[in-house]
């Protein structure tokens, strides 16, 4: 049996190419730019949402809430940092952006190795069974 795919990984690439999308349409929107960015926000949010029905299978709610927390230090640091105005640059709030930003990589590692342990416990439990719900 193929072993199964991290959700946390598939977010964090379609995190990528959602940064990129948002840069090579910037300036004159259309449609067809709307619509790319939706599906690449919708592909973010099902990846995200697969991690916590997984992660809460495997450890209740306080899982759930570690991944919770870590989504939310994504967005403050890169909301105070990526997409910080020009004149924000150097100031308080970018400083605490790029500390935002250090947090949510290190915990984004305990959620990867929550994860993985999830999907083994799930293959010990019943090797006959898929671990993504």
């Amino acid at each position: 049996m193929k072993e199964p795919r991290s959700h946390l990984v598939l977010a964090a690439l379609a995190s990528g190419v959602l940064y990129y999308a948002y840069t090579l349409s910037r300036g004159d929107r259309g449609v067809v730019d709307y619509v790319v960015l939706s599906l690449v926000v919708l592909a973010i949010l099902w990846n995200l949402f697969k991690l916590g029905q997984r992660l809460y299978r495997h450890g209740g709610g306080r899982d759930l809430w570690h991944m919770q927390r870590t989504v939310l230090f994504w967005v403050i640091g890169l909301l105070n940092t990526l997409l910080a105005r020009p004149q924000d640059v150097g100031s308080w709030k970018y400083v605490v952006g790029w500390v935002f930003l250090v947090l949510a990589a290190a915990d984004s590692v305990f959620v990867y190795r929550k994860e993985q342990a999830a999907v083994a416990s799930f293959a010990t439990q019943d090797p006959g069974v898929r671990s993504s719900p």
